[in-house]
């Protein structure tokens, strides 16, 4: 099939979205597509295969710290320099990518590939090109990592991962193949929620989740227990993480800002809500959203809209809401607004 009438394969995200795409019919307004979104200065980019038409999509979003560039198109040959930031090239299934730094040679096909934020020369070779790449400031994942790993735990391994140029091999590492699978699931549910309302709400918090599933990636030990870290966690009377959460029940909660407040780890928190309340954090936390909707729909009257309720308990959507509710208490919340005394 001639390369420039491949089609994007249908999990590749952003590249669809108008207002975040961008199409290049020639590799040097693709490559300052890359040098305008990615803190990387192009050196040289070109289209190897002179025989063939040139054709590249993208698609660009921003989350917080991290920049998201999807790329989908024809092979290329291209020289760039890092400036002050790390990079995670999530390949999606096809082409073979060769990248090279300090005489170090990686190729990969369906690995991710870590980028160390270095000042390198890093040259490039795709034959399709197709994935992400997330670029990101190293700093903003330390306090990600204190937050999973909980006090005391060093974070040398953290530190030594984002040091080191390295494929991350899903194939000889299960977790890590779960690990990207679900970066690549976040992914998607970015686009979408761009999609819909053309832009990502905080309350999703997906910063913080792709932040996390990097971390993980570059330290999978994580998802492991520490001998004797379950046990040695006190029994849970963090009265005030429970008090601090009911009272923001309307705003944006992250897995990572609920271990900073309770200094308990990733597994001890897990481990502690479950044993007082029976489930996790997450899985509380809505609990408490749905039980402080049907406290205002039973007493608030007709004084708040369904959305206005939705709003004060920490939901985007009337519809998600209504979803939730009904899966939750059997019936729509417009129907118990309905039975609640006029006020």
């Amino acid at each position: 099939m001639p390369t420039g009438s491949i089609e994007a394969p249908a999990p590749l995200p952003f590249i669809k979205l108008p207002e975040a795409s961008l199409a290049s019919s020639n590799p040097v307004d693709f490559g300052a597509v890359v040098g305008s979104y990615l803190p990387l200065h192009v050196h040289s980019w070109e289209h190897p295969e002179h025989q063939q038409p040139f054709r590249n999509n993208s698609g660009c979003i921003r989350l917080g710290e991290i920049t998201l560039l999807s790329t989908w198109g024809s092979a290329i040959e291209g020289v760039v320099e890092q400036k002050c930031e790390a990079q995670l090239v999530v390949p999606y299934l096809a082409g073979i990518n060769e990248f090279s730094l300090n005489r170090r040679r990686f190729t990969f096909r369906t690995s991710c590939l870590f980028l160390p934020a270095t000042r390198n020369l890093i040259r490039i070779h795709c034959t399709v090109c197709s994935g992400v790449i997330i670029s990101f400031p190293p700093e903003c994942l330390l306090p990600v990592f204190h937050a999973i790993a909980g006090p005391g735990f060093d974070s040398h391994q953290l530190q030594a991962a984002l040091a080191e140029p390295a494929i991350l091999n899903r194939r000889t590492d299960p977790r890590r193949d779960r690990l990207q699978r679900l970066l690549m699931d976040a992914m998607a549910f970015a686009e979408q929620a761009v999609a819909l309302s053309g832009g990502i709400h905080p309350m999703l918090s997906l910063d913080d989740l792709i932040r996390r599933l990097i971390v993980m990636l570059l330290v999978p030990d994580l998802l492991e227990p520490r001998a004797g870290a379950i046990g040695a966690v006190k029994p849970f009377v963090h009265a005030d993480l429970v008090e601090w959460m009911l009272g923001h029940l309307d705003q944006p909660i992250s897995l990572s800002e609920l271990e900073q407040q309770s200094c308990y780890s990733r597994r001890a928190l897990q481990y502690a809500f479950k044993q007082r309340f029976g489930v996790g954090p997450m899985q509380w936390l809505r609990k408490q959203r749905l039980a402080k909707a049907k406290a205002l729909l039973e007493h608030q009257g007709r004084r708040l809209t369904l959305t206005g309720v939705a709003q004060a308990c920490g939901y985007l959507s009337l519809s998600s809401f209504s979803r939730e509710y009904q899966a939750r208490y059997g019936e729509r919340p417009s129907r118990v607004q309905r039975r609640s005394p006029d006020l």
